[in-house]
């Protein structure tokens, strides 16, 4: 009976064994033929993006949403995946020697292509957005909570854009125009925003810590408890600006253009404002005046 027993024990073993290596045998042609069936789809949709001309734009959309359901689905393909989808818009919206005054409206695909990006999932594990050499224009476009951190979206066209909530961290903005675009919550940290133009833009609550925005037109504009803690607004013209409740710590305003500015309940905590026009009275005009604590 013993050796029965043992008999039985070990073919029951045997057969374990034998069960898990064909399990494993199955999940290993199932992975492989998984990541077969993701290539051929990959290649599909690159042969759909390279479809050119006005007539093929819906096959070309077709490209840029089925990259997106591939890099939902394949972790390890997501940085392919982004730096394929920049690289069309570069090649497709590249930006011209004679840059124009007012820059036309990107062609849908671009625009999609954009949006795609800006929803691309686990964004700050990811390749960042090579935008650079790009002429843009997206007046218009929903960026709702997009995450656009890093992009290069110099001279971009962005008017009236819905960039509410969105994460646009250390982007390059210098020379964009985002006339009354809604950048409500919207992150702007260490944002490079020279020459930008944000006229009548909304960005109340909006986070701009150490944002760069020298000459930057703000007129008219809604910064009301925006953080602007340590921002460069050198030259900038924020005339008629609401700036109530906003925090403007270790800013510098030096020549900036405050007139008829809303500016109550600002904190203007080590701000530097040389030369800055039109304040309203009781508020330092230079650095000689900064409270003592504060850097020089």
């Amino acid at each position: 009976m013993l050796l029965v027993a043992v008999g039985l024990y070990l073919t029951n073993d045997f057969n374990r064994d034998q069960y898990r290596l064909q399990q494993d045998s199955t999940k290993q042609q199932e992975d492989l033929a998984l990541k077969g069936q993701r290539a051929d789809r990959f290649v599909r949709a690159i042969d759909q993006l390279g479809q050119e001309g006005n007539e093929k734009l819906s096959i070309r959309l077709g490209g840029v949403y089925a990259l997106e359901t591939l890099m939902r689905e394949s972790p390890e393909d997501r940085n392919t995946i982004i730096e394929v989808l920049c690289a069309f818009i570069r090649t497709h919206a590249p930006l011209p020697r004679q840059v124009p005054r007012i820059v036309p409206p990107s062609t849908e695909d671009i625009r999609a292509t954009l949006s795609v990006l800006g929803r691309r999932p686990d964004p700050h594990s990811l390749s960042r957005l090579d935008l650079s050499s790009t002429l843009l224009g997206l007046s218009g476009i929903n960026l709702l909570s997009a995450d656009l951190t890093y992009a290069n979206l110099t001279r971009s066209n962005l008017e009236s854009a819905t960039l509410k909530d969105a994460d646009m961290a250390y982007v390059d903005l210098r020379s964009a125009y985002l006339r009354g675009a809604d950048l409500t919550n919207v992150n702007l940290t260490n944002a490079t925003m020279q020459r930008v133009s944000m006229a009548f833009a909304i960005l109340v609550g909006a986070v701009l810590t150490n944002a760069k925005l020298a000459n930057a037109d703000l007129t008219g504009s809604n910064l009301s408890g925006a953080n602007l803690s340590g921002a460069n607004l050198t030259n900038a013209n924020l005339t008629k600006a609401d700036l109530s409740g906003a925090d403007l710590t270790g800013a510098h305003l030096r020549g900036a253009n405050l007139t008829g500015a809303y500016l109550n309940g600002v904190n203007l905590k080590c701000t530097t404002m040389n030369g800055a026009t039109k304040l309203p009275p009781g508020i330092p005009r230079s650095q000689d005046e900064l409270p003592i604590g504060c850097q020089r």
